[in-house]
């Protein structure tokens, strides 16, 4: 995928290119290549060690690829870079070993032909495409140094779980370190760091180190990172920077030709320092893996080192009792401790950066102040020799060593605590601050965790952690078992269960009956008391309604009769109105009281009814009352024989479901380990699947990159030669117009010169006809002088003769004096006209230059300005290339910044949303 859309862009590139003419290109120095320079270089002083049957630290350097692919310590070529290629510190001899071993260097024009090679992208041969360098920048630096507590406690999000590597029998603690502000703990393990949770001791991570075992562990100030030094001794070396957060790796540094014993990085995580059996300290920057500073002071190998907690100084040890303090930035000397008579095997600095502690196998723990460098404590620690000493954060010590037992001390040297002993040399110790936990391992590759405050043994970590295939497996078996065993305990627990139940739903039955049979007693012994009274009471008003009626009946005949007779009287005397009167008395008297009687009669009657129906009620009741009595007692004595039976049920159904209680809990607990494995297992999968993904993608990437660094690269040169061209043109545009303009000066100037030439001349002229006008006056006045003499011979005694003689002497001697004046002034003329003359000349001939060079330029116009248009073209192209590779490069970035959102998904650090 990649290859095809490098192969895409550069296809765009390579068109824009091939529409130039060959006449529009620059000449380009010549490429420095793999085959035509920098093989004869290595066949001349390499290829006898390096070669395919004798691949010197597995380095075959007689072509190309096998020197790409590097040896046994890695690459070794950086392209792009030569400062950072190791091939290249080896033959300048800044590093170690240097090639050639035991001889010179090779010929600096060599070298630089290297260089060249390196830094131009190391061709293969002339048609090759130049490579752009892998080297990463990374952004690990703060602002200050990490000290204090952070506001967020870095721990792990969900990591893999799945061991790089699992053997069954255990190895040597090797290295161990916890987090200064996490309840986390790093084990180095072959190929591999494991994480645990110092809380729970449950792993929580596994962080892959192919290159080879971890030797030392660091966790950052801060607690966010995590590094790991190891190799393969006698091979290879590196150093690796995780954040703890998401597991991820984040930088590599180093490229040891054996492993890497001592490591640390500043507390301000610009700087990573490393060194092992090469004695040789190194420190690089974090920001660009560049190599600082080597210290070569150490004689045997690097043990240990750290940064102080103000990442001011280094702190380092070797074998042969060395310890150093150095200025971390500068690498210059600080202190030299010395005290130890045998191997400095550890140092750990106090929180305030002021206190120095060291360890060595002379058995002593040593403290050093760092004004002055001087050992301010010192204590035999560990008989046989103390192996591991680190400050806690409230300033006590945590040592281990040969004498197999963990200690705890204050910076007095006073013991606080003597941990469980080992059953072989303890080597490592680290204490975590956040659980007060102490954490040692041994020879044997057993950690154990101690509580400090009491000393006791809380539990271990596991160096060896099994497959999570074997996790598994191990977990489906115990739940298969656990299924098995909990049938038959849950089959006894749900009959007793039931046994208990019923006999308890059987006596509250009995119970609630008995008690509802009493109530119902005692309520039908009260209706049966309600209704005896009732009955005797209506008995009793009968009585008296009878007594009443009868007293009542008594003389009622007679009245009657008495009425009869009387109505039959007065019948019979009709007009006797006193007879009708009494006699209707008496018949009113007589029919009031039979009414009376008959109501009488009646209420007693009624009452007699009242009474039998009291007497049929009472009778109910008190049959209903005989009945609950007999329910009641029957209730009651089935309660009475069921108690005795609830508790011995009770306490075998408790019994059972105390059985069944932990056997379901272990069941829970299996499916919980199976369910745990399962989702593990399959987490795993997603993310190997997804940062596979993501590492393609970035591969990618990184193509991508480089060949949009190459297309931009022809973009930068199109531009730069339209650039060129644009200029030249209008700089031979301007250069007309100026030779234009000076060359109308210049002609201005020639005619000015030859107007100074006339004038020249004709003074010149003027001049001649003077001297010679004076020469012939001179000439006549001598010839006067002549006769005058021949006069003055002939008279000699006159005086007028001799005086007019004296007289033209005088005169002609004046007139000589003004001829040599006019030769004299004639002789300046004639220069100035030979100056004028020269000067017109040289006018003259500037003008012709001027108009020379105008022409000439002119006669280039036209090839600047047809060379403008193809450089143009392919400007545009190479623009359009660029535009499509940033395109290109800015969608993998997105799948790359996709597939590493799903991760941080599926390791919870982010939502879906």
């Amino acid at each position: 995928m990649a290859i095809t859309q490098r192969t895409a862009i550069l296809t765009i590139t390579i068109a824009a290119i091939l529409v130039i003419p060959a006449a529009a290109q620059e000449k380009k120095p010549p490429k420095i290549t793999y085959d035509e320079h920098v093989k004869p270089i290595f066949q001349q002083k390499c290829f006898s060690c390096h070669n395919p049957d004798k691949k010197s630290a597995d380095l075959d350097l007689t072509t190309y690829t096998n020197l790409m692919q590097g040896g046994a310590s890695g690459t070794v070529i950086e392209a792009g870079d030569a400062s950072a290629s190791y091939l290249y510190e080896l033959v300048t001899h800044e590093s170690e070993p240097v090639m050639p071993p035991e001889s010179p260097k090779i010929p600096d024009p060599m070298i630089e032909t290297l260089r060249k090679w390196i830094d131009g992208g190391v061709l293969e041969n002339s048609g090759s495409t130049a490579k752009a360098s892998n080297k990463k920048k990374y952004d690990l630096a703060l602002a200050a140094p990490s000290t204090e507590r952070p506001a967020v406690i870095p721990m792990p999000a969900r990591l893999n779980l799945q061991p790089v590597v699992y053997t069954p029998t255990r190895t040597a603690i090797d290295a161990l370190a916890t987090s200064p502000w996490a309840p986390l703990a790093a084990v180095g393990s072959q190929k591999q760091v494991l994480l645990y949770n110092t809380q729970t001791l449950d792993l929580v991570g596994v962080l892959p180190f192919p290159e080879g075992t971890p030797r030392v562990l660091k966790f950052s100030r801060n607690g966010g990172l995590l590094l790991a030094g190891g190799g393969v001794g006698g091979a290879s070396g590196r150093v690796v920077v995780w954040n703890i957060r998401n597991g991820e790796r984040i930088i590599e540094i180093g490229s040891e030709l054996d492993e890497v014993l001592a490591a640390d990085i500043s507390s301000d995580q610009t700087l990573i320092a490393l060194g092992g059996p090469n004695r040789v300290v190194r420190i690089y920057s974090t920001d660009s893996g560049q190599l600082l500073h080597e210290i070569r002071k150490h004689t045997d190998w690097v043990t240990t080192m750290e940064f102080s907690p103000d990442s001011v100084l280094l702190a380092t040890g070797d074998r042969n009792g060395g310890l150093f303090v150095w200025e971390g930035w500068t690498g210059r000397e600080y202190l030299t401790l010395n005290g130890h008579t045998g191997s400095v095997s550890n140092v750990s600095w106090r929180s305030d950066s002021n206190i120095l502690a060291s360890c060595s196998e002379d058995a002593s723990i040593r403290l050093w102040e760092m004004e002055n460098g001087n050992n301010i404590k010192n204590w035999g620690a560990h008989g046989g020799g103390a192996l591991g000493v680190e400050f806690t954060r409230d300033g006590r010590l945590f040592s281990c060593g040969r004498d197999k037992t963990p200690k705890l001390w204050d910076q007095n040297g006073a013991q606080q605590r003597a941990f469980e002993a080992f059953g072989d040399l303890a080597l490592q110790a680290t204490y975590c601050d956040e659980t007060n936990r102490a954490i040692s391992g041994d020879f044997n590759g057993e950690i154990r965790v101690y509580n400090a405050a009491d000393g006791a043994r809380i539990g271990e970590l596991v160096v060896n952690a099994p497959k999570l295939e074997d996790r598994l497996a191990q977990a489906t078996q115990l739940l298969t078992s656990k299924q098995t065993e909990h049938k038959p305990i849950a089959d006894a627990y749900n009959a007793a269960k039931a046994a208990f139940d019923k006999i308890k739903n059987d006596h509250i039955a009995a119970l609630q009956l008995a008690t509802d049979s009493k109530n119902k007693l005692d309520q039908a012994n009260v209706a049966f008391n309600a209704a005896k009274e009732v009955l005797a009471k209506l008995t009793a008003e009968h009585a008296a309604a009878k007594q009443q009626a009868d007293a009542m009946a008594k003389g009622m005949p007679e009245l009657t009769e008495a009425a009869s007779k009387a109505v039959a009287a007065a019948a019979q005397i009709p007009d006797n109105t006193a007879l009708a009167a009494a006699a209707k008395t008496i018949q009113d008297a007589a029919s009031e009281k039979a009414a009376t009687l008959a109501a009488m009669t009646k209420a007693a009657a009624d009452k007699a009814a009242a009474m039998q129906t009291a007497q049929q009620d009472m009778a109910a009741k008190q049959k209903l009352a005989a009945e609950m009595a007999t329910t009641y007692n029957d209730a009651a004595a089935k309660e009475k024989a069921l108690l005795p039976t609830v508790k011995p049920a009770e306490d075998k159904a408790n019994g059972e479901k105390a059985k069944f209680d932990k056997v379901t809990a272990e069941l829970t607990h299996a499916q919980q380990l199976v369910s745990r494995w399962q989702g593990e297992i399959a987490f795993t999968k997603t993310y190997t699947d997804l940062t596979n993904q993501r590492s393609a993608a970035r591969t990618a990437l990184d193509a991508l990159q480089d060949a949009h660094a190459e297309v931009q690269s022809v973009f930068d040169t199109a531009a730069a030669e339209l650039t060129a061209a644009t200029t030249a043109l209008a700089d031979a545009e301007k250069s007309i117009a100026s030779y234009d303009q000076n060359y109308k000066a210049t002609l201005a100037n020639v005619e000015t010169a030859k107007q100074e030439l006339t004038v020249a001349t004709n003074a010149k002229t003027a001049a001649n006809a003077n001297v010679n006008k004076m020469t012939q006056l001179v000439t006549k006045l001598n010839e006067t002088v002549a006769k005058a003499a021949e006069a003055v011979e002939i008279a000699k005694d006159d005086p007028a003769v001799i005086a007019s003689l004296s007289a033209l002497k005088g005169l002609v001697a004046e007139k000589t004096k003004q001829l040599d004046a006019a030769k004299v002034d004639l002789t300046n003329k004639t220069k100035v006209e030979t100056d004028a003359t020269a000067k017109a000349a040289a006018i003259e001939k500037a003008a012709a230059d001027l108009l020379a060079q105008k022409q000439a330029i002119e006669a280039k116009i036209p090839a600047l300005t047809a060379a403008i248009p193809p450089l143009q073209q392919k400007s545009d192209l190479a623009k359009q290339a660029v535009e499509s590779s940033a395109k290109t490069v800015a969608q993998s970035q997105q799948k790359v910044d996709a597939i590493t959102k799903q991760i941080a998904i599926a390791q919870g650090l982010e939502t879906a949303a």
